[in-house]
């Protein structure tokens, strides 16, 4: 935002929010133990599908490597980024230069697509549209501090920039974001620090009104 005159121009950004999404017939292999092929198989989309409709305004982006979660990116409004790397942060290190192809971009949200409860993205996008802010790289940790639910990256920094996902990403991320300089905001939400990674996490307070809308024949034990 600046002065012209007496009227206050705002910058507006163009945010891509990126979802990787692996193949649904292994999707959720964790939790084999608590839900047959077929749940999992329908989480993995639900979850996914929550994240990639939200209400914000914003480029969509799904990174995959098969048919099937193409043509049901399509399904959901977003544009499919078809990779050939192996592993997450191969991956998504490949579809940045696909991704920018399509539009310039400000910046870029990478987000888990297992987040039941992923509401809080559309402030987060809102608040990077428009308004009085400076580049800032934006980091999400889940609920135990490991992981990286959410991460932003912007546009100037994004070509460098190395996805260190896996144990321990929160604190590489956060090291890697501060040896750039730029401001970094660590958004400590409980709702987008809950992914579902375990049996354990089926059992969260917060999620015994959704799982039945999520998981087919949903009994909570």
């Amino acid at each position: 935002m600046f002065n012209q005159g007496h009227r206050l121009i705002f910058v507006v950004q163009h945010v891509a929010l990126i979802v990787p999404v692996r193949g649904f017939d292994d999707a959720k292999s964790r939790l084999s133990s608590a839900l047959n092929p077929t749940q999992r198989r329908a989480l993995a989309q639900n979850c996914a599908r929550g994240v990639l409709t939200r209400a914000a305004s914003c480029s969509r982006f799904v990174v995959c490597d098969n048919e099937e979660v193409a043509q049901w990116a399509m399904s959901v409004d977003a544009t499919p980024i078809r990779v050939t790397s192996q592993g997450l942060n191969d991956s998504l290190t490949e579809s940045i230069s696909l991704i920018s192809n399509h539009s310039p971009i400000d910046l870029f949200l990478v987000s888990h697509a297992d987040l039941p409860l992923s509401e809080p993205l559309d402030q987060i996008i809102e608040s990077l549209q428009t308004g009085d802010h400076e580049s800032s790289i934006i980091i999400c940790p889940d609920r135990h501090h490991d992981g990286t639910n959410v991460l932003g990256i912007p546009a100037s920094l994004i070509g460098g920039w190395k996805f260190q996902y896996g144990q321990g990403s929160f604190a590489q991320h956060l090291q890697q974001a501060k040896d750039t300089g730029l401001p970094i905001r660590v958004i400590e939400d409980p709702r987008l620090g809950l992914d579902l990674d375990t049996a354990d996490d089926l059992r969260h307070l917060d999620l015994i009104d959704i799982l039945p809308t999520l998981i087919p024949d949903w009994i909570n034990p």
